[in-house]
């Protein structure tokens, strides 16, 4: 074989490989972008409030930190015995290579947390996912149709938080065990810059929805829709561009739901706001509201009686502040119900941050918000209805 003929097979070859890899990616493509939209979302599942006669409470204390480290971005599930199993990551810092992943579970009869639980380290997550982890980010947890919950959390191999993947991990034991994680594929070009924050979601044909966002070359959010068993089999975006991340999707029917979103672009700093009415198949244009926000993470809620809630630093530019909002429109208008942190006829803090709020409503119908207290500890808000009553 001559030299001109070898270079034609050695041309043939790259172009053969160059269709083979097209070819993978397309397919991966096509995969996540063209399943069927669902039927809808599923129905929120209602609470059974206390007895009338309950008088009203608000309680609040910090969870376990027997190490003393850095803590940051908490979620939580109810399990059995209304109970609820929080998440969140600790370390020297944020990014530290020395961020494991905690859990704790609350007791509302002894209205106490237990001692906190390493469930995910770097070396753990680097040895199931059979790659280098660099450092492990925010959880998001959750439950399918068949009750298993879903743990999702941030890891980055390369870089910083705009070249993250988002993994997996599976109970069937209220959280006492789980599954090795693994890598979710969300994007079908170098699977990176894909982080979760918000909780996940249930479609009414069992699928899960996926609240995401992306850091590298721009900041959006997208809506991920997995499986049964966790594969991605659409996504949509919810906004475009370079200012709009960590999306919070609250369903109010099988149609309707509103989308909560972090604003990092020009002032005014305000949140924005996306609404679909077909199931997230398509989404509105985000639209700031009148609410403020200074680059920071928002946590949201329906109550079974129709009323949607709000956390949020209420300040355009820093996070001294943390309030409940609460609307009776479904977003349209809000009112300060509360004020967590930050007073004005309160003396100041010490604390200068608080952040990453966390809100949902048990089966008992009681409300509970977790959040960052000043990135040393994660802090416990317990409430019910009729303390809540008393500032509508």
């Amino acid at each position: 074989m001559g030299d001109s003929d070898e270079a034609a097979v050695a041309g043939w070859r790259r172009w053969a490989l160059l269709a083979a890899t097209i070819a993978v990616f397309g397919g991966l493509y096509l995969r996540i972008f063209t399943a069927p939209p669902p039927a809808g979302f599923a129905p929120p599942k209602a609470a059974t409030p206390a007895m009338s006669g309950t008088g009203p409470f608000y309680r609040s204390q910090f969870l376990p930190n027997s190490t003393e480290q850095s803590v940051h971005s908490a979620t939580a599930a109810e399990i059995s015995g209304e109970r609820l199993r929080a998440f969140w990551y600790g370390g020297s810092r944020e990014g530290a290579p020395d961020v494991v992943i905690y859990t704790s579970v609350f007791s509302p009869l002894e209205r106490r947390w237990g001692p906190e639980r390493v469930l995910v380290t770097r070396e753990s997550a680097q040895r199931h996912l059979q790659r280098y982890v660099r450092k492990l980010g925010n959880p998001a947890v959750g439950r399918d149709r068949s009750g298993r919950l879903w743990l999702f959390f941030v890891s980055v191999s390369v870089g910083g938080w705009a070249g993250s993947a988002i993994n997996l991990m599976v109970s069937e034991d209220e959280g006492e065990t789980w599954t090795a994680p693994r890598r979710l594929v969300t994007s079908p070009f170098f699977n990176i810059s894909t982080l979760v924050r918000g909780s996940p979601l249930q479609f009414a044909d069992g699928t899960i929805g996926l609240p995401v966002y992306h850091e590298m070359a721009g900041k959006f959010g997208e809506l991920l829709r997995l499986d049964s068993e966790g594969h991605a089999i659409r996504k949509t975006r919810l906004s475009w561009g370079q200012s709009s991340l960590q999306p919070v999707i609250v369903p109010r029917s099988e149609t309707d739901a509103v989308g909560f979103m972090r604003y990092a672009g020009d002032p005014p700093n305000r949140i924005l706001v996306v609404r679909t009415s077909d199931a997230g198949a398509h989404w509105s244009a985000p639209v700031k509201t009148e609410l403020p926000n200074p680059n920071a993470a928002i946590g949201s809620v329906l109550l079974a009686d129709g009323s949607l809630l709000l956390v949020f630093n209420d300040a355009p530019e820093n996070r001294e502040d943390l309030s409940l909002a609460i609307s009776k429109d479904f977003g349209n208008t809000w009112r300060i119900a509360h004020r967590f942190e930050g007073d004005p006829g309160s003396p100041r803090a010490q604390v200068s941050e608080y952040s990453y709020p966390w809100i949902m409503q048990d089966t008992a119908g009681d409300v509970h918000v977790l959040y960052t207290w000043g990135r040393s500890r994660i802090k416990h808000v317990h409430f019910n209805l009729a303390w809540l009553e008393g500032r509508r």
